[in-house]
């Protein structure tokens, strides 16, 4: 029986690691997880478990939360006595004697086909350069980032409407289907694996840029790609790359009228929804505190200018 340590966070991890628990057999099964400490969400600051953590204790699993990956942290871990770490976003960079703690090895799955954007924000970066198709990549780790040699990868095609919400979810759908498959085959060792090609190699922006402001679109670029079939699919690309977080947004200025003189009113609107046929169109924005609406609805009440 190989014992496996997952590594995750984020949601679609959580999804990821209920799978893993449901197809694991007498070969394999999952004996611990590691994940981010526990963080202050919502308006009310509640100290919230991550999904990974929340699945975990569904399965009454032991949850480590380490703040550093350190060697005091490592030798608890040991105990378990790994053969084999899985890691899918987990968050933090895994330290050289981490991946060498399990007998068969640490892998992991990552949301691009490698060598093709490294980093933490494949799927992002795949919508916002409006490629055609991305995929996930089942790979061995090492100390450098996204590095090690390949064992699997599966493709998909990426719609011209997907979001980074719509995207992720058919990516973890299709990595959870290469893990039937592969995950017994890394718990007899009977795989084999391929080196990157490195001059292939390009790299995502860090999670630190992609902010509030940074998702900001100046409405005259808005304007033109609802005029101009190129800046269209540009705009409609970049859109929805930034949502549904941070979330794409912009001001436009609408008529107000004032003690009977017409004025301009600086408005800030979220932009939920666009679609693309020659030109951008806007489906569906939401205004600062208020349920989204239709931008026919929204036009209706403050023709924009």
């Amino acid at each position: 029986m190989i014992n496996l340590v997952y590594f995750g966070s984020p949601a679609f991890s959580a999804k990821i690691l209920e799978s893993v628990i449901r197809i694991q057999n007498s070969e394999f099964k999952t004996i611990g997880v590691v994940t981010q400490p526990d963080k202050l969400l919502g308006r009310r600051q509640v100290l919230t478990p991550s999904p990974v953590a929340q699945i975990a204790a569904k399965y009454d699993l032991p949850v480590f939360k380490p703040e550093k990956l350190d060697d005091g942290n490592l030798s608890h871990l040991k105990l378990l006595k790994p053969d084999l770490f899985l890691v899918v976003s987990y968050g933090k960079i895994i330290p050289a004697s981490w991946l060498t703690t399990p007998v068969i090895g640490t892998f992991n799955l990552h949301f691009s086909l490698l060598p093709k954007y490294r980093g933490a924000l494949p799927i992002s970066e795949a919508i916002k350069n409006d490629d055609q198709e991305t995929g996930v990549t089942l790979m061995q780790m090492d100390e450098q980032l996204d590095h090690g040699p390949i064992i699997s990868q599966a493709k998909i095609s990426i719609d011209i409407n997907d979001n980074c919400e719509a995207l992720t979810n058919k990516l973890t759908q299709v990595d959870i289907e290469l893990l039937t498959e592969y995950l017994p085959r890394l718990a007899s060792g009977k795989f084999t694996s391929t080196p990157q090609d490195n001059s292939q190699a390009s790299y995502t922006p860090t999670t630190k840029t992609r902010t509030r402001q940074s998702a900001f679109i100046p409405w005259s670029d808005i304007q033109c790609a609802m005029s101009n079939e190129q800046s269209a699919l540009t705009t409609h690309a970049l859109i929805r790359s930034l949502n549904p977080d941070p979330g794409a947004w912009t001001v436009i200025n609408s008529p107000s009228l004032r003690e009977g003189t017409p004025t301009k009113q600086s408005i800030e609107i979220k932009i939920l929804k666009t679609s693309l046929k020659t030109i951008m169109t806007l489906d569906t924005v939401q205004l600062p505190g208020k349920n989204p609406i239709s931008w026919k609805q929204f036009t209706s009440g403050r023709p924009p200018s």
